[in-house]
């Protein structure tokens, strides 16, 4: 079944479930004293608010804030929830008491989630808010709809009944002894109710201080985070030492926490957009079953997330050489808008740094043999960034190709040893400055005589592309000596394959070899080759170096035929590159387009 209507299902299962929704009828005016303009209601007889940007559109994404308890939220958030609202992000709660996430608080949340999303047309997917005693609130109703979670951001959350408030003093709100809320502690204790928001994929931030001793750090954050990284989940710890559970302002101006939960709950996951504009939506990546070839078996995937180089043209052209002719298994990831289409003329974040770009289908990279990655200053949600550091660190080799040697622009950071790791260090040089005329003076590719046995260059013989030559070395930052230099490019005075070279432009190194050892002490072959555009991948060496680069990658030289064939399979008559979107007729397009 198509994962789209799987979801709607399961959105419809919650919306009839049971739940004590509240129609229009049950809502009346409430008193709620709020700390920022807002809407006060009652609804199930339960005290409720909604804090709204200054534009309401339909799908309106929404962080859900706990506890909702006299005087929550209070003044301390007002700087989070201006941030919220200037994003277009909407605040809402509900005051279910000292429920301490018990079924009958639960209800009450499904009543509140209903009535948002069915009457007011907010978003299915909230962004969860945890402060303190919130977090068993959210927790327990999340692991029970993990589907409608687009996320758990918490602050000193609770998430252990045992560790606050306590069996004796929980019991009472579960309507049971003690002895029997301990009997079925399993059951209801978010701590050990993980495992749905893991295989749903949901991310998570917590900030919480090594001094509380009211909500303790090890009983809390740090065993949810062991259980959760364990159970394959991705999360974020934020540590603050010497900070207790207090009203310390760092804790509501974290702006870590803050973009994740603006990134999070702006992000509407592609399956569910093509969902509700139709059931036979495609998905939102393009897989490709492998023919015979060496490479039956072996999984590669490809990423296209850049707004200049055509990547959405190239890597499915790839993809399909690699399936076809060698017999491996792809699959081809893109950059997609909030409608899910794939679309280059998404800008880079330059001027926007609340802005985040999406690659739906990044956790797939856990199950590839090999990634071919191209990226352009994409901004992504800490989540997304985490399954490329979880690569990084794998062991698995990685070809890198023209941008991604810049394919970031801040987000989570890499990190090894306690040290951030560049983009740089990781590939063996970055994007410096344009050595080449950029977009008038073409390349053409020269082997280098020590290194021409490499298998990388087997049957390779003509290389030659329209993009220019990129400076990634200085005498700052020389060629590394782990680097291994296979062919070097030498800018042409045009455009043209038959044109001169420019003389006054010395060849530089535009494809190498090194390794690199993650966190895990596996050693990554790593291939960085500083052309491939969509155009360049008309050329047959071009195309030639990256198949048999897949190949030495994963170990399999003895594999590398110069007779193998890198003919492309069906039409390919890639755009060229640029971003005068409009004159080269770049637009959106959804992702079957391309397959």
């Amino acid at each position: 079944m198509n994962r789209s209507i799987q979801w709607l299902l399961a959105f419809g299962l919650l919306l009839i479930g049971g739940f004590s929704g509240a129609p229009a009828e049950e809502i009346s005016p409430g008193k709620k004293s709020l700390p920022l303009a807002g809407e006060s209601f009652r609804l199930d007889g339960h005290d409720a608010f909604v804090i709204a940007p200054e534009e309401i559109t339909p799908n309106t994404p929404w962080v859900w804030y706990a506890p909702t308890l006299k005087g929550l939220p209070s003044k301390a958030e007002v700087w989070m929830f201006e941030r919220f609202a200037k994003a277009g992000i909407a605040v809402a709660g509900i005051d279910v008491g000292e429920s301490y996430g018990s079924p009958d608080g639960r209800n009450l949340y499904s009543g509140l989630y209903n009535y948002l999303v069915t009457e007011r047309q907010f978003s299915m997917r909230p962004v969860l808010l945890a402060r303190s005693r919130g977090g068993l609130m959210l927790y327990s109703w999340a692991v029970e709809n993990p589907q409608a979670v687009g996320g758990i951001a918490g602050i000193y959350p609770v998430c252990n009944l045992e560790s606050y408030p306590g069996l004796n003093r929980a019991s009472g709100a579960y309507g049971l002894t003690p002895e029997q809320l301990k009997q079925q502690l399993a059951n209801h204790n978010p701590i050990d109710r993980l495992e749905a928001l893991a295989q749903a994929k949901v991310p998570v931030f917590h900030t919480h201080g090594d001094q509380d001793t009211v909500v303790p750090l090890a009983a809390n954050s740090e065993t949810v985070a062991e259980r959760y990284k364990a159970l394959g989940g991705s999360m974020e710890l934020d540590v603050v030492k010497g900070q207790g559970h207090n009203m310390w302002s760092g804790w509501f101006t974290n702006e870590k926490l803050t973009e994740f939960v603006i990134a999070h709950a702006k992000a509407v996951p592609s399956e569910l957009t093509e969902a509700q504009d139709s059931e036979t939506a495609s998905e939102a990546w393009l897989t490709y079953t492998g023919d015979k070839g060496p490479g039956k078996g072996k999984h590669v995937v490809l990423v296209a997330a850049e707004q200049e180089y055509r990547s959405e043209q190239s890597m499915p052209m790839l993809a399909k050489v690699l399936s076809k002719h060698h017999g491996f298994d792809c699959t081809v990831l893109f950059s997609v808008n909030d409608q899910g289409e794939v679309d280059p003329t998404l800008p880079a974040p330059f001027k926007d740094k609340t802005k985040r770009h999406h690659i739906p289908g990044l956790h797939l990279l856990a199950d590839a043999d090999c990634v071919i990655w191209l990226s352009r200053f994409m901004q992504l949600p800490d989540d997304q960034m985490q399954h490329f550091h979880d690569y990084f660190d794998s062991g698995k080799p990685l070809i890198a190709l023209r941008t991604a040697n810049h394919g970031f622009w801040g987000g989570k950071p890499y990190m090894h040893d306690g040290n951030r790791v560049s983009l740089r260090e990781l590939l063996g040089g970055t994007f410096m400055g344009h050595h080449g005329g950029w977009h008038r003076e073409s390349t053409r590719g020269i082997i280098v005589k020590e290194n021409q046995t490499h298998p990388i260059l087997t049957g390779v013989d003509d290389i030659w592309g329209t993009s220019d030559v990129y400076r990634c070395h200085n005498e700052k930052s020389p060629f590394p000596t782990d680097c291994k230099a296979l062919v070097l490019g030498q800018p042409l005075i045009n455009l043209e394959p038959d044109a001169a070279p420019n003389e006054s432009k010395e060849p530089l190194p535009v494809a190498w070899t090194k390794t690199w050892t993650g966190k895990q002490g596996r050693p990554t072959r790593i291939f960085h080759f500083t052309m491939g555009s969509a155009e360049d991948f008309e050329n047959a060496g071009v195309k030639r170096l990256t198949v048999n680069a897949v190949y030495w990658g994963l170990g399999m030289e003895a594999e590398i035929s110069p007779d193998s064939s890198v003919e492309t399979v069906g039409e390919y008559q890639p755009l060229k590159a640029g971003f005068n979107y409009e004159k080269l007729g770049v637009q959106p397009h959804p992702p079957e387009f391309y397959k």
